[in-house]
């Protein structure tokens, strides 16, 4: 029996052995071999304490102690010395019994549980890491059991619903009471349909924070199945407050910043030189005539007298010795043919801060303003002024030349009299020209022009009409006055110059001898004004422009001089005192350009105070 004992404790995978109660290992089986055991010097055995790593003597000590007081069993982890010098970890386990002579011994067994420990240990950092991570990362998880309805909440999702750990009540409707009311419905169908359908489910809710405020969670979940029934859940919930109100901070801004560069005309772009990206905003792609749509505004080109500049100045402002702007007016064509003059202000940025050769370009963000009709403007500015300087110096030179010739002596009275009459006349166009100009600059100025006093039509045309006789004997001018006419809505000085410019136009583009027709009717509250005139007409796409400032049909430059502002001083005299203007085809040939006024009516001051 001895001998069968001994070969089973050399077969079983442990160390069996047998001590005394003071620690000395009397019998052992073979695999002693496999520790760094050695006999004590008076041969009779070996101490524990000789494989015992350092740092668990005093606890493998206290431990058989303890047993050996108690007369219990003796259980103790630590570490023992291999043969090879290595420390494993091992569970020593040991009962006393009677020993045959007399006395007692200890009877146990020495197992290794080196990869057992290992992998506890790793696990208890894994489930550390992952606890610091989960908290750093504001989730928490739980779990569900469908068959009993029991809910389990780790303590980092109790502390993100700010309760202590332990605090959740265990079951789903405990947490459905933490859900904003509005959000619970959503919550319960992502999660029903989660489990119907076997997919992972992912819904954003608010709740209620223990400190009463409303915060923002995104939970995801799946269900698992035994037998093909649903049988827990399982899931996260990641606090998103944060994350939604930095969203929420992003999209005030890019509104914000829509509807400015909405308000202000101007589009934004943004490209991404490292991964060849694009951005063009809705208002870039109006002012460029592209489909807003698009990824990427192909179908616009820059004007091929500008490219290679314009190209240039982009590449430049990415070279990393550069500061990065880009600010350059130049054309583009729309994919409809039609020509754009646009205004880009731009910034490279880099992966430094600072110019160097090292660095390299990330993006190239700007605004694009659309500057077609500032150029035009100056355009027509330019022409203006050439045409204005043309205007003055013509009359001052006839003033000029015939004072001259009124200086000699031997002029006779019939030269002199007709000298007299153009420096006159010259004089009064000068004067036309002056006012038009005065009303120009407070127009531009955006100063009130023009009054709203009575004014009486009729003096004011005759008076104009008998000059215009006088002065062009070949013009008939033919008046048709509506008798007993009211008084209308402007002042004497506006009124007088509204008058003689819609004249002087008919005249200047009247054939020579030709018929101007004056017609003065009161039409409801207005007394409209019509002057017609028996040229080639107008052509019926450019009447709106007619009243325009600077402008002048390609036929009016041909057929006389003039600055293009006199009908458009008529339109900003006879608006301003709430009248309106319009030019229109005759039916039987020539051009009729009129105006309108409000028929003067005495404001009321309120009743009368006793």
């Amino acid at each position: 029996m001895a001998t069968f004992l001994g070969g089973l404790a050399d077969a079983v995978p442990h160390l069996v052995w047998v001590a005394t109660p003071d620690g000395i290992v009397i019998e052992y089986s073979r695999r002693i071999e496999a520790y760094d055991a050695h006999r004590g010097e008076d041969g009779d055995g070996w101490r524990w304490e000789s494989i015992v790593h350092p740092d668990d003597l005093e606890g493998t000590a206290a431990a058989w102690s303890a047993a050996i007081a108690g007369a219990t069993e003796y259980e103790h982890e630590h570490r023992l010395r291999m043969a090879d010098g290595e420390y494993r970890w091992h569970l020593s386990r040991g009962i006393a019994m009677p020993a045959p002579d007399s006395g007692t011994l200890w009877y146990g067994t020495a197992t290794d549980i080196h990869a057992v420990h290992d992998a506890e240990a790793k696990l208890r950092r894994t489930q550390s890491a992952l606890a610091l991570a989960m908290r750093g990362g504001q989730i928490g998880w739980w779990q569900r059991d469908l068959r009993t309805e029991e809910v389990t909440w780790s303590p980092e999702l109790e502390e993100l619903f700010g309760l202590p750990p332990g605090a959740f009540a265990g079951h789903e409707g405990a947490f459905l009471a933490l859900v904003h009311a509005d959000d619970r419905a959503a919550v319960s169908a992502a999660v029903a349909g989660a489990i119907e359908s076997g997919n992972d489910y992912v819904v954003e809710f608010r709740f209620q924070h223990a400190d009463s405020t409303m915060r923002w969670m995104e939970g995801r979940g799946r269900a698992t199945y035994e037998d093909g029934r649903p049988t827990m859940l399982h899931g996260i919930g990641m606090d998103t407050t944060d994350r939604r109100t930095t969203e929420e901070t992003i999209r005030g801004r890019e509104e914000r910043l829509r509807l400015a560069a909405e308000v202000g005309g101007f589009g934004l772009y943004d490209y991404d030189l490292e991964n060849a990206g694009m951005y063009w905003s809705p208002e870039l792609h109006r002012i460029l005539g592209t489909d807003g749509e698009a990824a990427s505004p192909e179908d616009s080109a820059i004007h091929p007298d500008d490219r290679d500049t314009t190209l240039e100045r982009f590449v430049a402002a990415q070279s990393p010795l550069s500061d990065g702007s880009f600010d350059h007016e130049y054309r583009m064509v729309r994919p409809d043919g039609s020509v754009r003059w646009v205004s880009t202000h731009g910034q490279t940025y880099f992966t430094e801060p600072e110019p160097g050769p090292t660095r390299r370009p990330l993006r190239s963000i700007g605004v694009v303003l659309d500057i077609t009709e500032r150029k035009q403007a100056d355009e027509l500015r330019d022409v203006f002024v050439g045409m204005l300087s043309h205007e003055l110096r013509t009359p001052v030179t006839a003033i000029y030349g015939g004072s001259q010739v009124l200086r000699r002596e031997h002029v006779d009275e019939a030269t002199r009299q007709e000298i007299i009459g153009d420096i006159i006349t010259e004089s009064e166009r000068l004067e036309r020209l002056v006012e038009n100009l005065l009303v120009l600059a407070r127009a531009e100025r955006h100063v009130v022009v023009g009054g709203r006093d009575p004014v009486l039509l009729r003096p004011i045309l005759s008076r104009i009409v008998a000059e215009k006789r006088k002065r062009f004997p070949g013009s008939v001018l033919e008046v048709d006055v509506e008798p007993a006419l009211p008084p209308v809505t402007s002042d004497d000085a506006s009124l007088e110059l509204v008058v003689r410019n819609i004249i002087s136009n008919a005249i200047k583009y009247g054939p020579p001898g030709g018929t101007i027709a004056i017609a003065v009717r009161r039409v409801g509250d207005e007394v409209e004004v019509s002057v017609g005139d028996e040229g080639k007409g107008i052509d019926a796409s450019a009447s709106s422009q007619l009243f325009e400032l600077f402008y002048r049909s390609d036929d009016a430059r041909l057929m006389a001089q003039g600055a293009g502002i006199g009908l458009f001083v008529v339109r900003v005299l006879v608006e301003s005192a709430g009248g309106r203007v319009w030019a229109a085809n005759r039916p039987g040939g020539g051009a009729e350009f009129g105006f309108a006024l409000p028929i003067f009516v005495e404001a009321d001051d309120g009743p009368a105070i006793d």
